[in-house]
């Protein structure tokens, strides 16, 4: 971790890799590093235990010997020193995840570092979720900072298998549609296990050593034993013949009995013989197979509930993803209120086991059900009426992120939102945390609700969600997901002719691009951004741009061209009386010539940065200009000065909200104490640097050591 100057930047630009000095903690001396070296800290704390999985099943029946077999599974691969690896396949809804999470959940002491989960969404033929859009969950499960999990894919996958060497964890990969999509997300170490459920067999995992596990309906009286628990055992054991009717005509799959369970227990005057006869009518062919006893099941069911339930199940059947949350469904029926009985009819619908309650305010279809619902609305519903409701849905997203990132990012300029239905209260968030929480873990409906924006022609809706995702991502660094929502967006904003919708979507674009090390393409993008801001006038814009582009020049090492391109954006900025903009390319111009050795200059810059920012309550820049301050001033020889500005920067660190600049401030002052003679101060320093690096990811770490200056952090503007 020790460098010999101070600075990643000149390790870079002057080509160096010196190595001099006592050196604390892992070091790499190379003269070609390709790709990245991994370091994990033996020593350091682990972060808090992942726990992923959803709730197991309320209603569990059988399965002794599907259990068996999962036991067995994993104490052969144990006994071979090996991961074990398990494929429970199935047609839809013969219980395949309830298998798998109630067999996880009662195992949950053999995985003590955690539980990890992820829908793959195999039942979406068309978008079956990417390995690389789980991988960057999983490694932030596991301690690594999203800022700071790798842009390529073999790199995740690599990480990932070294966390997880020392690690007894349990991975459950739900609705796979490959073995691909499986692969990459084996744990590594003996004592883990990886479950994955499809409806497609995935024999090639065999290759991996999978276990496979064929899992069939249940056997009658199984079947009928949950249609008991549900039902109620004596109003089943009543009737005996229309009960076996019943489980019979629902194919004995557990996800039908259960539905059927449930229309008795919402219509406690129906006898068990009336819902059989009401299923057996609904069947269209002679055989029941699955799809037809599953479709007259749930046609019983929706035909059960009163009228206004069954008007939310069909219009919660247009929401692009099975997890939603109340806001959700006052939205979808706003388009036909009263919504002041939102929270009934989801009651209604939990009871007939058409949604599960994940928690209080939040639900989940089964991916058949949802199926279901989407039909219903597409039959039951007018064309305008879907089309409002849809709308609706995206407007509610674009309006709650919109808010969100106010909090995340409040000094970032915005245009005026544009909606075609706004709810009259918006949401409200408390502080940054919450706000970024909930943009985090509503980011694939997010993604969801823009293509779906995309599908209904609502391109100016479609802009807005990319751009609304700013804050989120300059935090936390989805590369996947960013650069291809903003690609959506830009083209949306382009269809629409909202030029500086276009330009902001653009130029995040370019940041996105910079930031997973695709530079070419960056410039290439911020090329068109320049071309936009300059052909609306705004100056202000075409400023941000440059510096970006400064920005992207500094990483490839081109420290002189970086220069031009701040001053020309510090230039516009003073023309046009950005302060906080002046600010910021001073401080890029300081830091620039503080690392070709003009000190004084250097300096110069960034003392007149420091003053424009002091007292804004601006805390991100003044924790960056105070840290470049302080380096500035340690290469010059003024420790005194240098240790100041540091210790003012580490001081604001809470504040900001900024972990990285932690560990860049603790390792500067390691260097300042060492200058000094203070080896044990040094030590300590060093020691707490190295503990920020590798709680953020050993990527981070590896690029340090390896002398390359780490992306991002507080060095871009806003879009």
């Amino acid at each position: 971790m020790r460098r010999s100057d101070g600075s990643v930047h000149r390790d870079r630009l002057d080509a160096r890799n010196d190595l001099t000095g006592t050196v604390y903690g892992p070091s790499v001396q190379a003269g070609v590093i390709h790709g990245d070296v991994h370091f994990i800290s033996s020593t350091g704390s682990r972060p808090h235990t992942p726990r992923q999985l959803p709730p197991g099943p309320r209603h569990f029946t059988d399965r002794r010997q599907d259990t068996a077999a999962l036991d067995a599974a994993l104490d052969a691969a144990s006994a071979d020193g090996a991961p074990a690896v398990v494929v429970i396949s199935g047609p839809p809804g013969v219980g395949k995840t309830s298998l798998a999470l109630s067999w996880l959940h009662g195992r949950s002491a053999d995985f003590p570092d955690g539980q990890l989960y992820a829908d793959m969404h195999g039942h979406r033929a068309g978008q079956p979720l990417a390995v690389s859009a789980v991988l960057p969950r999983f490694l932030h499960a596991l301690g690594v900072a999203p800022e700071h999990v790798p842009s390529d894919l073999a790199e995740q996958s690599a990480l990932f298998r070294t966390l997880t060497a020392d690690r007894r964890v349990a991975v459950l990969c739900d609705n796979a549609l490959s073995a691909a999509q499986v692969r990459a997300l084996i744990p590594a170490s003996s004592g883990s296990v990886c479950v994955a459920t499809s409806r497609w067999r995935l024999t090639s995992l065999l290759l991996d050593g999978a276990e496979m596990l064929q899992l069939d309906p249940l056997d009658t009286d199984s079947a009928l034993e949950l249609l008991g628990r549900i039902a109620g055992r004596d109003r089943v054991a009543a009737d005996d013949s229309a009960a076996r009717e019943l489980v019979r005509s629902c194919g004995r799959f557990p996800l039908a009995v259960c539905v059927g369970g449930a229309l008795l227990t919402v219509r406690p005057g129906w006898s068990v013989a009336s819902v059989a006869a009401a299923i057996v009518v609904g069947l269209r062919a002679a055989v029941a197979d699955e799809e037809v006893s599953m479709n007259a099941c749930l046609d019983q069911a929706y035909a059960a509930l009163p009228q206004d339930a069954a008007c939310l199940y069909r219009r919660l059947g247009l929401h692009p993803g099975p997890e939603f949350d109340v806001g959700v469904a006052e939205a979808v029926a706003a388009a036909e209120p009263p919504v002041a009985d939102v929270a009934d009819r989801l009651g209604t619908l939990t009871e007939a086991n058409l949604l599960s309650m994940i928690r209080p305010g939040r639900y989940r279809f089964h991916d058949l059900i949802h199926q279901h619902a989407h039909g219903r609305v597409e039959a039951d519903d007018s064309d305008e009426l879907r089309t409002e409701a849809a709308r609706r849905l995206v407007d509610h997203y674009l309006a709650v992120a919109n808010s969100a990132d106010a909090v995340v990012y409040p000094q970032r300029r915005r245009p005026t939102p544009e909606y075609t239905y706004l709810r009259s209260v918006p949401h409200v968030f408390q502080d940054r945390a919450a706000a970024l929480e909930w943009l985090d873990a509503e980011r694939g409906n997010l993604l969801a609700a823009q293509r779906l924006a995309v599908e209904l022609g609502y391109d100016s809706a479609a802009w807005q969600i990319a751009d609304s995702l700013w804050g989120l991502f300059t935090y936390r660094r989805y590369h996947r997901d960013w650069i291809a929502s903003h690609e959506i967006g830009a083209d949306a904003a382009k269809s629409c002719s909202h030029r500086l919708g276009e330009a902001r979507l653009r130029n995040g674009l370019g940041v996105a691009l910079r930031d997973a090390g695709r530079y070419e393409e960056a410039l290439r993008v911020f090329d068109v951004a320049l071309a936009l801001r300059r052909d609306i006038g705004d100056r202000r814009g075409e400023a941000l741009v440059l510096h970006n582009v400064g920005l992207t020049r500094l990483e490839m090492g081109d420290p002189d061209r970086a220069g031009s391109l701040f001053r020309a954006a510090l230039a516009i900025r003073q023309e046009s009386e950005d302060i906080r903009g002046v600010a910021r390319d001073h401080s890029a111009i300081g830091e620039v010539e503080s690392l070709v050795g003009h000190h004084t200059e250097a300096i110069t810059h960034l003392t007149a940065a420091l003053g424009m920012v002091t007292g804004t309550g601006d805390a991100y820049q003044e924790v960056l200009i105070r840290r470049r301050l302080g380096q500035a001033h340690m290469r010059a020889g003024d420790r005194a000065a240098a240790r100041s500005h540091l210790a003012t920067a580490l001081e604001l660190l809470s504040e900001a909200g900024v972990v990285f600049d932690e560990g860049t401030i603790h390792e500067a002052l390691g260097e300042l104490e060492e200058q000094e003679g203070n080896l044990t101060s040094a030590r300590e320093h060093y020691a707490r640097a190295e503990a920020v690096y590798h709680g953020l990811g050993a990527v981070t770490a590896a690029e340090r050591a390896a002398g390359r200056r780490p992306r991002g952090g507080l060095t871009s503007g806003p879009a």
